[in-house]
């Protein structure tokens, strides 16, 4: 019996991504609301389990800083290139968090405890062909990759949503058959922190490769002795590298991203200590204690 693999993308605002890839065949759209994507999915099924879903969405929550998970930090740091696509989990907007879990709950329901995989549309584009997601203008070229891995012939792709709802479902099916081993959610936690799993299906993160754990930073406490000088080690790493870390560990992710964005008028990255003393003298503090 050939197996059905839903993939869906909480895109909000009459942007949610909805796919689903049977053994010949491709369907995918772009459908205004939760609600219609619960129906598609209904009409996709016809009484028949689908082996697993690919979402976009938390399947786990952390109890640490800003909602960190060991998954987003080995990302952000496996792939620089797109690291500011993973965001701080407690930062999310609405539709990600809630409309993707509402759908996951509600289909795992109607199907009976389906198998349930997170994704990461753009970043999992980067981990597969080195190259930054940017399907407004060279969504063809995407397109005709995402044929190629799935391999079931033309997909009518019409929105970046229904790609990333079809790369999920992709994902799912990858996982399911063995060919992606990684689960990203097996990483472990950092002490004092632990991962939830809400009402529903077990969750898991299928990845293609293998991604390193990162440990979380921990700020040292202040030497009661004024005349010492920090170690070389954290310049050798780039203090802004370390000022990044240190703010989103404390919980500050909006002002991490302007860290990790700041040029000066030379398009260098010189001037952000004096930029983020002068702007956030508090979270200066907290750079400066580590050093």
């Amino acid at each position: 019996m050939s197996k059905l693999y839903l993939g869906y993308d909480p895109g909000g605002g009459g942007a949610h991504g909805v796919a689903a890839i049977v053994s010949d065949r491709v369907h995918c759209a772009t459908v205004v609301t939760a609600q219609a994507a619960i129906e598609w999915f209904e009409e996709q099924t016809q009484g028949v389990a689908p082996a697993a879903l690919g979402v976009d969405t938390l399947t786990l929550w952390s109890t640490g800083p800003a909602g960190w998970r060991p998954a987003d930090r080995a990302l952000r740091a496996f792939y620089p290139p797109v690291a500011n696509s993973v965001a701080a989990p407690n930062s999310l907007y609405g539709s990600m968090p809630i409309n993707g879990m509402l759908v996951t709950l509600l289909v795992d329901k109607a199907c009976g405890k389906i198998k349930v995989t997170e994704t990461h549309p753009k970043v999992l584009y980067y981990a597969l062909t080195q190259s930054v997601y940017d399907y407004a203008n060279r969504g063809s070229q995407m397109v005709q990759e995402l044929e190629a891995w799935i391999d079931l012939g033309r997909c009518d792709i019409k929105s970046e949503h229904a790609w990333d709802a079809l790369v999920s479902a992709y994902a799912a099916r990858e996982w399911d058959l063995g060919h992606w081993k990684t689960d990203l959610h097996q990483l472990p936690c950092a002490d004092g922190v632990s991962l939830f799993c809400p009402e529903g299906p077990a969750a898991y993160y299928a990845w293609p490769v293998d991604v390193p754990q990162v440990v979380a930073p921990t700020a040292r406490k202040a030497s009661g002795d004024p005349g010492r000088r920090r170690s070389p080690e954290p310049r050798a790493r780039e203090r802004w590298r370390v000022a990044v870390a240190l703010l989103e560990e404390a919980g500050h992710d909006d002002v991490a991203q302007q860290v990790a964005g700041y040029q000066n008028a030379r398009k260098e990255k010189s001037g952000w200590d004096a930029w983020l003393k002068s702007n956030y003298p508090a979270l200066w503090a907290i750079v400066e204690q580590h050093e």
